[in-house]
């Protein structure tokens, strides 16, 4: 027996502001207004196609579930496969392990996602879309309150096939199987997350992702910033550049893998006396992807790009690495704090002993501290591996 479901969208009009940082807070999207698809059905055994248009910090229009995203605002389709009554006919779940699957085309003139030489796919736009997706699915099916901010606490990434990710010339699919366990659950509603996803491109499974996610009450919300703000209040100036205060001398573009002087988002490195390299981050304020949603923390783009950058350079730095065939093939990373954007933010990055990776190529273990004055941001262990 089929039931008529309601298709529900989710566009960037309504979609969270560019929540971030390895620790986010989120403003989650209001309750949707079902609309009927014409033809839409489904039984026990059928998806749930919810169609969310994400923004990734460029900003674009609304738009309907079907029509192509114009800008630089990517749509992609969110499926959902109910296993309660309860979950099929008012799309939300019960607090037990559900199974969601990401679709979307890989960008081909994203201003961030595409800057650079282009030899591969940026997996910063998979992480990104995933953890907009993990939100998303947090407040409508596991019904958590929008009064309570998410936390992202910690997240792992591996590249398992390094082909699927070369650019052809062609659009390439994603596809992304996440399964959700919700944890420490009260009264019906978790009280976190943990994700486990696998990646494809094209049909080809590529790579592999983990993330675990907390939901605070708002008073340990508060007192978690109020004490993190306390202990990084150490310097004047902020993260973003704003013409005061900064040395703003930054490494060529080619030297982090970029191509575009803006989208370079640390300065010069700094060698340490511990064998240690420190560069500052510093974003431009005016970038439309890093500045696009307005928020009281570090969002988690510029933290992503951060490590990338730092890692190419140091790769570059220390063994003589070629940004423009880079990869990242790991980022494992374990978040303490936000990192607040009116106060300045630190990269240390230490070196691993230079391997060898797949095929053989050479690979480069790094390890990336963020910190604010005395204050442990994250950290973040990462492989740079060198393409031929």
């Amino acid at each position: 027996m089929s039931t008529d479901i309601p298709a529900r969208q989710w566009t960037d009009a309504d979609s969270a502001p560019g929540t971030g940082g390895g620790i986010a807070t989120v403003a989650p999207p209001p309750v949707l207004s079902p609309e009927t698809s014409a033809g839409a059905s489904a039984n026990a055994d059928s998806d749930v196609d919810v169609d969310v248009d994400v923004n990734l910090g460029a900003g674009t229009s609304a738009a309907s579930a079907t029509t192509p995203v114009t800008g630089h605002g990517l749509a992609h389709h969110l499926l959902h496969r109910p296993s309660t009554a309860e979950g099929l006919m008012l799309g939300t779940v019960a607090p037990v392990p559900q199974d969601f699957t990401l679709s979307a085309a890989l960008p081909d003139a994203h201003p961030l996602f595409n800057d650079g030489p282009g030899a591969f796919h940026d997996p910063n736009f998979a992480l990104e879309a995933m953890r907009q997706s993990v939100l998303f699915v947090a407040h409508q099916y596991f019904r958590v309150p929008s009064q309570r901010p998410v936390v992202l606490a910690s997240s792992e990434v591996a590249i398992t096939g390094l082909e699927a990710w070369r650019r052809n010339g062609h659009t390439a699919h994603i596809a992304v199987d996440m399964a959700l366990h919700p944890v420490d659950v009260v009264n019906g509603v978790p009280r976190g997350l943990r994700c486990e996803a696998e990646l494809a491109i094209d049909g080809m499974r590529c790579g592999t992702a983990k993330a675990r996610t907390v939901f605070l009450m708002p008073k340990v919300y508060q007192n978690h910033r109020a004490r993190g703000r306390a202990a990084s209040r150490t310097e004047k100036f902020g993260v973003f550049s704003d013409g005061h205060g900064h040395d703003h001398a930054r490494p060529r573009p080619e030297a982090v893998g970029r191509s575009d002087p803006h989208n370079v988002v640390i300065g010069l490195p700094k060698a340490l006396d511990d064998g240690t390299l420190r560069v500052q981050v510093i974003p431009d304020a005016a970038h439309p992807v890093f500045t696009a949603n307005a928020t009281d923390h570090v969002p988690s783009v510029v933290l992503l790009e951060a490590s990338r950058q730092a890692a190419f350079l140091a790769a570059g730095e220390l063994h003589g690495f070629s940004a423009a065939t880079c990869v990242l093939t790991e980022w494992n990373a374990r978040f303490r704090g936000f990192a607040e954007i009116d106060l300045p933010l630190h990269c240390t990055v230490a070196a691993g002993p230079l391997g060898r990776g797949p095929g053989g190529h050479p690979a480069f273990p790094v390890t990336l501290t963020f910190a604010q004055g005395s204050r442990e941001i994250a950290t973040v262990g990462v492989t740079v591996l060198q393409d031929y």
